[in-house]
């Protein structure tokens, strides 16, 4: 391995929201990291691309931070692995952004589904056989040379119970790292919410490393939900990871980063006072001092030949994608395939409720809760999971349309909102009738009362786009 990583310090994932943050505090936060494949846009076309905005990679490029790029789109430890169609937009943003080096999970997102490849919802983890050793080595060396950086895939986070012909977690990792003579992204949370639902324990996944393959470090908080501790990038380190991290990180040559992870939809409640002291909390495990590395002789291991990738793929597929043959599965397996389903339904509706604001609040106004959340569960059983929250709430719309429920107002707001996002997505002015005031509308629904037949009018034509910036315009009608 010849890379060795520019040390750059402690930083922590960058969102949007928090542009000011990072611009007025650069002496606490030494590095950004990007996700690119978070601000990208994507047309509701078929087989369209998702692209950047060249404006937002500039400024993006102007910010005091030193940048890396992380991927969150397109993993690398599955048979069905893009390395064309996504990551060229991925290369442009990685040498813009000038990042050493660059990062992806080594999940599988996409299975065969009856049409071809479909993501399945959510990050799911290989299993941990010799064949899947190689599989991710051939993707991680392709990865690179395509993205033209050097590359370091992330150590995942695992709900299923161990099985007798796998890898233990730490010898997994050793091994894909040695056979793609790469890096590593020590995600210590992710270890941590393994070794606290039973899986492996946190300090025998650690001593099975190549720690000088270790170029960056991840921390975030974990919340306990669905009988599960999950890695949700929920809050604040725990100190116990904290002190865990202590001790291992003096012992990691070639640390590059320790970056701080907050899921964009928790930070109205994390607050910016309280990033900035994890950002200290970083600053004092980054300023600990190495000891001096002796690597550690090779050591031979037992052969596991389970499953072969496409054979645990297709059984994900089956329980992942609706109206798929579910088959006979052990009981921890079940648990474990419940909770994935469960968390990709809640990303799910996430991003309809994200997208589709004000449908879901009129729905919620005219259901209930529970009733609603029947119904994202029967959206959720029939139609495949998207990639782009865009493609999402377009799917919600084209279900609520071919399943219409009687509620005030709601089909007129479905095509409102609807339309705005295909305008965004596209790039497009686009123009839209209603029969209803939409502003009158969405008064109302601030209001947490659904609308009366006040809002009611003619036909009239809107004209939605995004060009220069994003409006909404009444047109006059044609005399």
């Amino acid at each position: 391995m010849a890379f060795q990583p520019p040390r750059l310090g402690p930083g922590a994932i960058y969102h949007r929201s928090l542009d000011g943050l990072f611009r007025s505090h650069a002496d606490l936060i030494k590095v950004a990291e990007i996700e690119p494949q978070s601000l990208w846009t994507k047309g509701t076309a078929p087989g369209s691309l998702a692209r950047g905005s060249a404006v937002e990679m500039r400024q993006l490029s102007a910010l005091p931070q030193r940048l890396l790029t992380h991927g969150v789109g397109c993993p690398i430890g599955g048979t069905i692995c893009d390395h064309e169609r996504h990551i060229g937009e991925f290369r442009r943003w990685t040498e813009e952004l000038a990042s050493p080096w660059t990062s992806e999970h080594l999940s599988i997102l996409e299975v065969p589904g009856a049409s071809g490849a479909q993501p399945c919802g959510f990050l799911m983890p290989p299993l941990q056989t010799d064949a899947a050793v190689q599989l991710a080595a051939q993707n991680i060396r392709r990865r690179a040379e395509v993205v033209g950086r050097p590359f370091a895939f992330e150590t995942g986070v695992n709900y299923f119970v161990p099985r007798d012909n796998e890898m233990p977690d730490g010898e997994f990792f050793a091994a894909v790292a040695d056979a793609a003579d790469c890096g590593i992204l020590l995600d210590l949370t992710n270890l941590w919410v393994n070794d606290r639902n039973g899986r492996a324990q946190i300090g025998d996944v650690l001593a099975s490393l190549p720690l000088e393959r270790v170029w960056e470090v991840h921390l975030a908080g974990i919340e306990f939900a669905h009988g599960y501790w999950l890695d949700a990038h929920s809050r604040g380190i725990d100190p116990d990871l904290a002190g865990i991290a202590a001790e291992i990180v003096s012992s990691l040559p070639n640390l590059g980063a320790i970056v701080f992870e907050i899921a964009p939809d928790r930070l109205s409640r994390f607050g910016p006072k309280a990033l900035l002291e994890e950002m200290e909390i970083l600053h004092r495990l980054w300023d600990t001092a190495p000891v001096p590395f002796v690597p550690a002789p090779p050591a031979s291991r037992p052969t596991f030949t389970g499953p072969l990738p496409h054979e645990w793929e297709q059984l994900i597929a089956d329980q992942m994608l609706p109206g798929r043959p579910s088959g006979k599965i052990s009981a921890a397996d079940e648990r474990a395939f419940s909770l994935y389903t469960t968390l990709a339904a809640s990303f799910r509706a996430g991003a309809i409720a994200d997208l589709l604001e004000n449908t879901t609040r009129l729905l919620l106004l005219a259901m209930g809760e529970e009733q609603l959340r029947q119904l994202l569960h029967r959206y959720v059983s029939v139609t495949p999971p998207s990639t782009f929250p865009t493609d999402e709430a377009l799917s919600f719309r084209r279900f609520m349309d071919a399943n219409p429920i009687p509620v005030p107002g709601l089909e007129e707001m479905l095509k409102f909102e609807g339309t705005l996002i295909e305008a965004a997505a596209n790039n497009l002015t686009i123009q839209v009738t209603l029969t209803k005031d939409i502003d009158r509308m969405l008064g109302d629904i601030a209001a947490g009362k659904l609308p009366d037949p006040s809002s009611d009018r003619p036909p009239t034509v809107l004209e939605i786009g995004v060009i220069p910036a994003p409006f909404v315009r009444m047109l006059e009608p044609t005399p």
